[in-house]
């Protein structure tokens, strides 16, 4: 491809001189193999910044559709309870058994724990777990505590090495142990911060 003196782009083994400028009248432009046949027709085009270039009627820009005007209105605070959010109060994290290093988060209020997609804290990976769930981590929102109590499962429940007979309070770092899964309680909301 070749480009002339006034920016055409033209097939330069197809043509000695630019075809667009001998249709502008423009002597010499004829096709490399003159066998009688006529040059093709050649769209009138010109270079953007050309003088020469033709006046086509200017396109009319499309307005896009009005919107609706919204009516300013004050900010208001979201209510957790209202939309269905259950805020983050802690975590546990697996220390021991499958799935070590794993974390599962524990909302305010009541949290199962169990081996089955209907707890909070699904422990499916460790089949000791009883599928009626063994235990419950509750925030207390007003005291700034969490609780752990025994559920309706079938198994033990240990608390920093003892047997759960009675709902206790926990803290961060104690230790919970489930089937053979050990977890370990860490806060986020506490006497410092809470909701």
């Amino acid at each position: 491809m070749k480009q002339c003196e006034k920016g055409h782009i033209y097939d330069e083994k197809a043509y000695i001189d630019c075809p667009y400028c001998s249709q502008n009248g423009a002597v010499g432009t004829r096709p490399l193999e003159s066998g009688g046949a006529s040059a093709p027709e050649f769209p009138k085009t010109a270079p953007l910044e050309s003088s020469s270039a033709p006046n086509f009627p200017a396109t009319q820009p499309v307005s896009a559709p009005a919107r609706p005007k919204k009516e300013m209105s004050a900010t208001i605070a979201l209510n957790t309870n209202e939309a269905g959010i259950s805020p983050v109060c802690g975590w546990v994290v697996v220390t021991e058994g499958d799935n070590k290093g794993r974390s599962y988060t524990v909302h305010s209020d009541k949290n199962s724990i169990g081996r089955g997609s209907q707890f909070d804290i699904n422990l499916s990976f460790d089949n000791a777990i009883s599928k009626e769930g063994d235990a419950t981590i509750t925030y207390d929102s007003r005291g700034k505590k969490f609780f752990v109590t025994l559920s309706s499962g079938k198994n033990n429940v240990y608390h920093n090495g003892n047997l759960l007979l009675t709902p206790e309070e926990i803290k961060d770092y104690d230790v919970l142990e489930i089937g053979t899964t050990k977890l370990v309680f860490r806060s986020f909301c506490n006497e410092e911060f809470t909701y």
